[in-house]
């Protein structure tokens, strides 16, 4: 078998390094691959085409399929998957998001010649992200590889005829130190590393508001800023309300050092995001030998504990008393922005902005009444998270009750003193070699049964767009 992997560009991020995994996988199986991508980047190694075709559209494109790609995107695909011989498996990358609105297009005509074609799911439109999803269908004849079990089971409960799951390999770095002679970390508070690009759904509001209970003298920083248009001001914005509230709170940590000289100077490991496709962030520190505080993600943290591993320094939410934001301008501005959601995936909003505030201040309580449980500081978006901080700042009282709400918060960062990462030997079912393993069952798969039906999309609609799932900084 030979495999021919397709992606929009090769630009840095998540997908890029992923399929850089990939191909060395492949390469340790004795599998010839290359790539076909709309983008290259400079030092990519391996054997590399590029159709300008597969490139994003351009701002402000329609979602309708161009004719002229269309036929361009098909033709590279036939052609370097020829090259390769006919026994090629073309495996694309991240199809259904709505970043060139002629892929699914050129897809459904190479799936309806019965070529091999492998969907790789990184992340669905369908999961409240309204700005990228594409009225256009799905094709049939596709496999779909998912990188969690939720969107496995979600594209089979959609009708996806062949699916399979493919987590992400995560390589474990050579040990700094020789066994016994690593040096023992400094107790006390220290650096909390956030390891990431601060998108928006990182929920950097959140990672601030845990500066502010560090322990005296700790402190939380976030490595790289956002590229992306989208994301700067929210960026932004938060790097301002960190001095403005005073927060122990660093910015760029890896603008000028090494993620490695990083890691040497934390103590533990933070994630506050409310939405990941795979979960990187979880296994990445242990594979370094440091612990994960923050957030809990049902979705993806159960794929690892299935493994037997385990996170006991994660939170499941963060719970704001009643009167520390504004609660009734929030909702009209959830409204809003549920609204716009279902125009764009073209469902009845009849009731959904309502299930949504429901589920965020509870069933049984109306927006500005005094809840005891209060709303989820994750499932703000960044006004109201910033008018509670501002509220934690001002007054004592407003902090007594946090704490009281959420007993674990007040010195959280302790955690790094006391809880063990799992183990480098307990990362092996993530291993390049299990990967490896699992992309050439997958592939096997394709050429045998050249995939089944596609999933339905109001299937998926109503797998994802649930109130419980909306974040107001994950939309």
């Amino acid at each position: 078998m030979k495999v021919l992997v397709v992606h929009y560009h090769l630009k840095p991020g998540g997908v890029t390094t992923v399929i850089r995994r990939q191909l060395s996988a492949l390469s340790a199986q004795g599998i010839d691959a290359a790539v076909l991508a709309g983008e290259a980047s400079a030092g990519f190694g391996g054997e590399l085409s590029v159709e300008p075709a597969l490139a994003y559209d351009a701002p402000g494109s329609p979602d309708e399929p161009d004719p002229g790609r269309v036929r361009a995107i098909a033709s590279a695909i036939r052609h370097e998957a020829d090259a390769l011989g006919s026994d090629t498996v073309v495996h694309v990358h991240n199809p259904t998001i709505r970043k060139n609105s002629s892929m699914l297009a050129a897809l459904a005509e190479l799936a309806s010649s019965r070529r091999p074609l492998v969907m790789h799911v990184h992340d669905l439109a369908e999961d409240w992200r309204p700005e990228v999803y594409s009225d256009q269908p799905y094709t049939d004849g596709a496999v779909w590889a998912a990188i969690n079990r939720f969107d496995a089971a979600a594209l089979a409960g959609a009708g996806a005829g062949s699916v399979r799951y493919l987590p992400n390999p995560v390589p474990c770095p050579p040990p700094l130190y020789r066994s016994g002679q690593e040096p023992e970390r400094a107790a006390g508070p220290g650096l909390v590393i956030y390891p990431v690009r601060g998108i928006r759904r990182k929920n950097l509001g959140e990672a601030v508001l845990l500066s502010l209970f560090a322990r005296p003298g700790g402190r939380v920083g976030v490595t790289l800023p956002p590229t992306s248009p989208r994301d700067v001001p929210y960026y932004e914005l938060w790097r301002g309300a960190a001095v403005e509230l005073a927060a122990p709170f660093s910015f760029g940590l890896g603008l000028e050092r090494s993620l490695e000289e990083v890691y040497a100077e934390a103590s533990a490991v933070l994630t506050t995001s409310v939405k990941e496709g795979f979960g990187l962030s979880f296994l990445e520190p242990a594979s370094r030998g440091y612990a994960t505080l923050g957030r809990r993600l049902p979705r993806v943290v159960s794929d690892f504990e299935d493994e037997g591993l385990s996170f006991p320094a994660l939170y499941d939410s963060i719970r704001v008393p009643s009167g520390l934001f504004d609660e009734a301008a929030f909702a009209a501005r959830v409204g809003a922005v549920v609204e716009s959601a279902a125009l764009a995936y073209g469902i009845d909003s009849a009731g959904l902005a309502d299930s949504v505030i429901k589920s965020i201040f509870g069933a049984n309580s109306a927006v500005g009444a005094n809840s005891a449980a209060g709303a989820d500081f994750g499932r703000l978006d960044e006004t109201a998270q910033l008018e509670a901080l501002r509220s934690l700042k001002a007054r004592p009282s407003a902090r007594r009750a946090i704490v009281v709400a959420n007993p674990f918060l007040d010195g959280w960062d302790e955690a790094a003193d006391r809880v063990a990462p799992p183990s480098r030997e307990s990362l092996e079912p993530w291993s390049e070699a299990a990967y490896g393993a699992r992309l050439v069952e997958l592939y096997r798969d394709a050429l045998e049964r050249r995939g089944g039906a596609a999933p339905g999309k109001d299937a998926l609609l109503r797998l994802y767009v649930r109130p419980e799932a909306f974040h107001g900084v994950g939309v």
